[in-house]
């Protein structure tokens, strides 16, 4: 990158936010990546095959471990297909109490051992009831009976969850079916997961369905009334006990015979949201003979990992000063003093302070008379055990007026410095001294001139009578 005019070392436009949010701290992460600076980072190690975990108010990655692995979402698919539902009510294409009816093929690809809450076709259930099925029960058939309603066919609405995927950024992202049953050319990463997750946790009423411990569905044309629990133990007991975390607000599990299982998780805590990612967990057969289910343990183990040990500090104070620039052609200062351009804050482990961090000014070696507060005369760059981390440009705190005199005089010293005035002013010299030789020269030829014609004599005329 290229930049400084006086000593070499380069000017960096802005960069704002370097040091907060997802570059900073995706550099200090994790699990199988170079060892941080953190013996917090380095010491966490999360029991699945990938994981995730990151401040969802910043988009500051925590941790990570195998995000960008290609794996089988199973049921946390519903994320997205639930996305798109609520993204179609909220442009008026349906309504939360729009009764719709499931076509025949709502059972596609499915059968009676999938999860499921036997939604039978040309039964009659709100909007609402099956997104409760959906996120809550995961019911398989209720994503088919949802996608076929926004699109016209479970096919048509796989598509749309693709191209949605896309325009929320996720890089390694295929789906081939509403509800994340096994498929090899199904898949996902942790990544991408928060991508989709974050923007389902945009819509209040996906919140108030994800952290729904049980829900009741009325009767319908074809059906008693349904009564079940949220699959998520972090939020209920009644079919896994003993892994209740209080923080946590949703979000959806999933399990394959082959992937294992999977949890993607929220929780809110003194102020912060953070998402959660745990991929690929296996159970283990604990002393007492009891079985843990690691997505469960571990998914709270992260995101408590998460809210006690890390803080947002200030690295750069806005207010500091960080060095002189001399200045040239003013009477009123010799110098301007600069500050930087803005404060740089991070979401950071409690064992990297500010004081952890090497800070150099980069600075112009003298700037012309007139300066302005706010021109920028140089960089702040940041560096992490010898790594840098990132830079913000080096503003002048004040004004500092040009001298008229001064700057004639610089003017013109700069116009007779020239070569091209030199070699005129030197011509005009050469010319000058040559008029001043032939006018030399002449006037001593026309002395001599004259005394040579008084000694020969010359015409006396004749005298007339």
């Amino acid at each position: 990158m290229t930049l400084f005019r006086d000593n070499g070392v380069p000017f960096r436009r802005t960069l704002s936010l370097l040091l907060s949010l997802s570059l900073l701290l995706s550099l200090f992460t994790s699990a199988g990546a170079v060892k941080s600076s953190s013996e917090i980072i380095n010491a966490m190690k999360v029991r699945s095959e990938s994981a995730l975990l990151v401040d969802m108010d910043t988009d500051v990655v925590l941790y990570e471990q195998s995000a960008d692995k290609q794996i089988a979402p199973a049921s946390i698919t519903k994320v997205m297909t639930a996305l798109l539902v609520l993204e179609a009510v909220e442009d008026g294409t349906l309504t939360m109490k729009e009764t719709v009816t499931a076509q025949d093929d709502c059972w596609r690809d499915l059968d009676s051992t999938s999860s499921n809450q036997n939604i039978r076709p040309e039964e009659e259930m709100s909007v609402k009831d099956l997104l409760y099925c959906l996120l809550v029960a995961s019911a398989n058939e209720a994503g088919n009976v949802l996608g076929t309603r926004i699109s016209g066919s479970i096919d048509a609405f796989v598509e749309l969850m693709n191209e949605r995927a896309a325009a929320l950024g996720c890089q390694n992202t295929h789906f081939v079916n509403t509800h994340g049953m096994p498929d090899r050319k199904h898949y996902t990463t942790c990544r991408d997961l928060y991508l989709i997750a974050k923007a389902a946790m945009s819509y209040s009423q996906f919140r108030e369905i994800v952290k729904t411990s049980e829900y009741f569905v009325k009767p319908t044309n074809l059906s008693e009334k349904r009564h079940f629990f949220n699959t998520n133990a972090l939020l209920s007991n009644m079919k896994y006990r003993g892994y209740v975390y209080e923080p946590c607000i949703g979000i959806k599990t999933g399990t394959t015979e082959k992937g294992g299982y999977n949890l993607l998780s929220a929780a809110e805590k003194d102020g912060k949201t953070l998402i959660s990612v745990v991929i690929g967990c296996q159970t283990k057969q604990k002393k007492d003979g009891t079985v843990e289910y690691t997505h469960f343990s571990e998914s709270a183990r992260l995101l408590e990992w998460g809210f006690e040990n890390f803080s947002t500090i200030t690295i750069v104070d806005q207010k500091q000063t960080y060095g002189e620039v001399p200045v040239t052609l003013s009477t009123d200062a010799d110098s301007v003093t600069v500050s930087p351009e803005r404060s740089i804050s991070a979401e950071l482990p409690n064992d990297i302070t500010p004081e952890s961090f090497e800070m150099v000014p980069s600075l112009r070696s003298s700037v012309e008379a007139p300066v302005h507060k706010g021109d920028v005369l140089g960089t702040l760059v940041l560096y992490l055990d010898g790594k840098e981390y990132g830079a913000v440009n080096l503003l002048a705190v004040n004004d500092v007026e040009a001298s008229a005199f001064l700057k004639r005089k610089a003017m013109l010293e700069v116009l007779f410095s020239r070569w091209y005035v030199k070699a005129g002013i030197g011509l005009f010299a050469l010319l000058i001294l040559v008029l001043i030789l032939r006018l030399t020269i002449f006037r001593r030829s026309r002395r001599y001139g004259s005394r040579h014609t008084g000694r020969a004599g010359g015409y006396r005329g004749r005298r007339k009578w």
